[in-house]
């Protein structure tokens, strides 16, 4: 539904993308990851139609954006950060504007305005003008407006900026109900909502694609920089870190530093390295003075992944 080639922009002699390649399948949810100033906002603009790139080329449900730009922005439904909202409009009044720019026809306009509605969550608020609506229900009308006409293509920029803990739970919800019938493209710094949403993952960094993540293998990465986590008992501190390093002795790579939380953490080169250290622990501790309170892998977030990656 997205192929991007080799698609490129410079600024004078400023790069902000270059060489980058990717492809998103119908139905996918994708986010795209990256420091400040990696492309991402770049990449948006120009997927959306609003920046000509230097070079390369992107598809939209295989209608070219720069030689079909109004067939392929046909497909596409846009949620900029800032939502394009007027604030003296009724929320029906916008989204019947919206309509008429999308050249939804006048026999339909109605019935896919209430339909955008629903899928929002906006019936009680139809009614109400813009500028009296909070942040999470002008984000929900910025979807609104999006997805009016039903695009096959749905791009959006800092979704979930802004909102409140209910609002997120809210507004992941809502992102998460369109896969299948859109496919999804988001950008965000907020990387825990990212995970919780998404099941492809692109991370930029200094205008390319380093990496290109679906769930199952980011989750393999994830599990292959998990540390051990681990608490003894019977010892202090030190006594229990002598023990753990004789473990590891004969065993490559392995590392023990304190959690400073009475406990220790493992890290291992591999995790069969951390599945050999983890069964040699519970072969020897019985034989030791020692107590095993506290052996499990520890979790990896999606921010330590990026910190790793990019």
């Amino acid at each position: 539904m997205i192929q991007v080639r080799n698609l490129s922009k410079f600024y004078g002699e400023k790069r902000a993308i270059t060489g980058l390649n990717f492809q998103l399948e119908k139905g996918q949810i994708a986010g795209l990851l990256g420091r400040n100033g990696a492309g991402k906002t770049t990449t948006i603009r120009i997927l959306t139609g609003y920046l000509i790139p230097s070079s390369g080329d992107a598809r939209i449900d295989g209608k070219s954006i720069f030689d079909n730009p109004l067939e392929a922005k046909r497909n596409i439904g846009y949620l900029p950060e800032t939502p394009p909202l007027y604030e003296d409009l009724s929320v029906w009044d916008y989204l019947s504007f919206v309509s008429k720019i999308k050249q939804v026809t006048p026999d339909k306009s109605n019935g896919e305005i209430e339909k955008v509605i629903e899928r929002t969550n906006l019936q009680n608020m139809k009614s109400r003008l813009i500028s009296t609506l909070s942040l999470g229900f002008r984000k929900r009308v910025g979807i609104a407006q999006a997805i009016l006409g039903n695009p096959s293509i749905v791009i959006m920029d800092e979704p979930i900026s802004g909102l409140d803990p209910q609002q997120i739970i809210e507004m992941r919800s809502l992102i998460r109900s369109l896969a299948g019938d859109h496919t999804v493209l988001i950008s965000s710094h907020i990387l825990g909502e990212i995970y919780k949403t998404c099941d492809k993952f692109l991370f930029l960094q200094e205008g390319q694609l380093r990496y290109d993540y679906n769930r199952s293998e980011l989750e393999k990465e994830m599990n292959r920089i998990s540390n051990l986590e681990v608490q003894l008992s019977g010892g202090n501190l030190d006594t229990e870190k002598v023990f753990l390093e004789s473990i590891a002795l004969g065993m490559d790579g392995i590392m023990i530093q304190s959690s400073g939380e009475g406990a220790f953490l493992i890290s291992t080169p591999s995790p069969e390295a951390r599945d050999g250290f983890r069964k040699t622990l519970l072969n020897k501790i019985s034989d030791s003075s020692f107590q095993l309170e506290l052996l499990r892998r520890q979790e990896v977030s999606l921010e330590q992944i990026f910190m790793e990656k990019v």
